[in-house]
């Protein structure tokens, strides 16, 4: 709910530069519309509607495709098509066909989840997840919470349905859905705080750099969960040692590590990028 100090700036500089800049989040608490509000009339980023690409919007678009009617764990459904998205609002399971799971704190008690798995044991392919990382950084005390991917294991273990269909990060779709049509993948830049879902997705997605930045979820080691390829202001890489054999290997490109996307900002501006 804070913007880290420089941010705005950082943004400015980029857009001065000429380079075309697209947001992507897992962000499932609050609507498009809602969050597009707050990034520009609280935090003043001055971001454009188009530039704004959420998981939620792909579900919606996912759920009217497919013509679903789901049950939503969701704390506000307003971005799925109203036809198709009862959510929480109905109590009835006979016409629910599917479950969106996202980051839903009141609907995660025993009540909502077992109708939940009861709808799965009908239809064990329809389980979808807005996404499924397994903590955030919570605004309320600034401390980590459970995410919603426990939430979507545990409704896979229990009625033994198929994987959950992941519509955001590190969704490679999702990634592509993102892109430019003019811009090769492997000429675009990823900037996150989540190494797995922003970094590795990226890079799976054939986005030639990303930043893992130190700020947000960002823990302490997080950088040595990928192998290094480019040092980062003077931090510690993480490369060498023993603890090489343990690092998943990035499939392309390049990465980064900068304290925040200020120094992130600083390389992009003093690369070709």
């Amino acid at each position: 709910n804070e913007a880290i100090p420089g941010a705005r700036q950082a943004l400015q500089r980029l857009r001065q530069s000429g380079r075309r800049l697209k947001f992507l989040t897992n962000t499932s608490t609050k609507s498009s519309s809602q969050l597009l509000k707050q990034l520009n009339d609280t935090l003043h980023f001055g971001i454009a509607k188009e530039e704004l690409v959420t998981s939620v919007l792909a579900t919606a678009s996912y759920v009217e495709k497919h013509n679903l009617h789901p049950l939503c764990l969701m704390e506000d459904t307003s971005d799925l098509a109203a036809g198709n998205a009862k959510g929480q609002q109905e109590e009835q399971k006979s016409d629910y066909d599917s479950v969106v799971v996202g980051l839903a704190p009141s609907q995660f008690h025993y009540q909502r989840l077992n109708q939940a798995f009861r709808i799965l044991l009908d239809h064990p392919d329809n389980l979808i997840a807005i996404h499924r990382g397994n903590y955030y950084k919570d605004p309320a005390d600034h401390g980590l919470s459970l995410g919603p991917g426990a939430f979507v294991a545990a409704l896979e273990t229990a009625s033994n349905c198929s994987s959950a269909k992941v519509m955001g990060k590190p969704s490679k779709t999702f990634f592509d859905s993102a892109l430019w049509e003019d811009v090769p993948p492997e000429e675009t830049c990823m900037i996150g705080d989540d190494v797995l879902g922003d970094c590795r997705g990226a890079q799976h997605a054939g986005i030639g750099t990303t930043i893992l930045v130190q700020t947000g979820k960002y823990r302490p080691g997080d950088e040595t969960k990928l192998t290094v390829t480019a040092a980062n202001n003077n931090k510690n890489n993480g490369e060498g040692g023993d603890d090489e054999k343990r690092k998943e290997p990035c499939p392309r490109g390049n990465f980064l590590v900068c304290p925040s996307i200020v120094e992130a900002v600083d390389f992009i501006l003093g690369s070709s990028l």
